[in-house]
């Protein structure tokens, strides 16, 4: 579930907020490796790309084939999705199979 802050515990020690609390001040509390990483960001992709686009249509084609979770009314259960470099024109064609 968590636990509380360290900050909080020194606090509620320092103006006894707590009977009975038996804490050494003078010391740190250790790392906890489960907050480090729950505090940790994704980066995002770079807005910039690192190099030139295609210098003509149909230069350079990305694709990428997904599969879908449920299959079309015709039977495809698969997308070649297709981005043109230069133009950024994109097809979208579904295939039974891969």
């Amino acid at each position: 579930l968590g636990h509380t802050n360290p900050r909080t515990v020194v606090e509620m020690a320092t103006h006894n907020s707590v009977t009975g609390m038996r804490i050494d001040l003078s010391t740190q509390p250790p790392k906890c490796d489960h907050c480090i990483l729950g505090k940790q960001v994704k980066n995002s992709p770079p807005k910039v790309r690192a190099g030139a686009k295609a210098d003509r249509k149909l230069g350079i084609i990305f694709a990428d084939l997904m599969e879908e979770s449920v299959v079309s009314a015709s039977g495809k259960k698969f997308v070649l999705n297709l981005v043109d470099d230069h133009t950024s024109f994109m097809w979208s064609i579904p295939l039974p199979t891969k």
